[in-house]
């Protein structure tokens, strides 16, 4: 499947995937989870994810953070408890971090409940948004959306918060689709492009400079907003393209980068800020859960990496390299 299919049909990905989780979680007790610290790890686009979790569980009064699992891997004890992100189970650094900790409470999230993560963690969520392409769209944002759920249901929130994110998906990716052909003139041949964002943002950043970096082979990088701030920027140019996500600061600095020659996309839920001559701006909802809003967010950016790939003549290229070690092998 290709990658732009992938990206359509994540509203119903989405929702399978709530339905999935909804039952799963009726009848899981998760109070293992929820001891002093807990952590959050993946690899690669789920180390994104990690650091959105993270996020929504510190505001919600929890000490929570993400963790590198090549740390995990190394058998220092961090946590109480661990979440452990992979799509399809079988990242390598992930199960060794949750095989590091026997000791404490463990949650794996995959869409399989026979991969290696799944046996290694001591609870398993599965999700269920079927096909997936590369760069991943679909697995991205069910694994959010999974993660989601499960930290409403330890934190003993009232409301579901991810009901309403599959139709949300649609009007989202409608909107900013709208927006393409602007980016496609403003955007292609970039000698680089930076992401940023702050707090859950980061983790959104992180994922759209690995779209970017997959998807159309342009060097992509992930900063916090105000480490940005502090030298990073310096190097932006017109031959450069920043991508921000937030409602604060992120304004301003996006103006100043159109000021200064660069192209600019905002992805934002604030009003009143509008397109300029290199700036690009979409509107999105605005979501009380963080990790619910990184989902509406990175929509944005996966059809900004499709239309940068189409521009370079990679449309669903194949990754180049194909490392033997990051994969715990089928049937191992």
């Amino acid at each position: 499947m290709s990658y732009r299919s992938t990206i359509a049909r994540q509203p119903d990905a989405l929702a399978d995937t709530h339905a999935a989780v909804s039952a799963e979680l009726a009848r899981t007790d998760l109070s293992s989870l929820d001891g002093p610290v807990i952590g959050v790890t993946g690899i690669g686009a789920s180390f994104a994810a990690a650091v959105v979790v993270a996020a929504e569980l510190q505001a919600r009064d929890r000490r929570a953070f993400a963790l590198r699992s090549v740390d995990m891997a190394a058998g220092h004890d961090l946590c109480d408890a661990l979440i452990g992100l992979s799509h399809r189970g079988r990242s390598v650094e992930t199960v060794a971090a949750l095989e590091k900790l026997p000791s404490a409470g463990s949650l794996a999230i995959t869409n399989d409940p026979e991969s290696p993560l799944a046996k290694a963690a001591k609870l398993h969520v599965r999700l269920a948004n079927g096909s997936d392409a590369t760069p991943s769209s679909t697995g991205y944002t069910a694994t959010l959306l999974a993660a989601g759920m499960v930290v409403q249901r330890l934190v003993g929130a009232p409301d579901d918060a991810f009901a309403m994110v599959p139709a949300l998906a649609r009007q989202v990716l409608s909107a900013a689709a709208a927006k393409m052909d602007r980016l496609a003139r403003l955007f292609p041949k970039r000698r680089a492009i930076d992401c940023v964002g702050a707090v859950a943002a980061l983790g959104t950043a992180d994922g759209a400079s690995l779209l970017i970096r997959e998807a159309s082979r342009i060097p992509a990088s992930a900063y916090d907003t105000r480490h940005y701030l502090h030298g990073p920027m310096e190097s932006m140019d017109a031959t450069t393209g920043v991508v921000l996500f937030g409602a604060g600061r992120e304004i301003e600095l996006a103006q100043h980068l159109e000021r200064i020659g660069c192209p600019v996309l905002l992805v934002t839920t604030a009003d009143g800020v509008d397109d300029g001559e290199l700036l690009t701006v979409i509107r999105v909802p605005q979501c009380e859960n963080l990790i619910a809003q990184a989902i509406i967010d990175i929509f944005s950016a996966q059809l900004l990496a499709a239309q940068l790939s189409d521009a370079a003549g990679l449309t669903d290229t194949k990754f180049r390299y194909r490392m033997s070690d990051t994969k715990v092998p089928e049937g191992a």
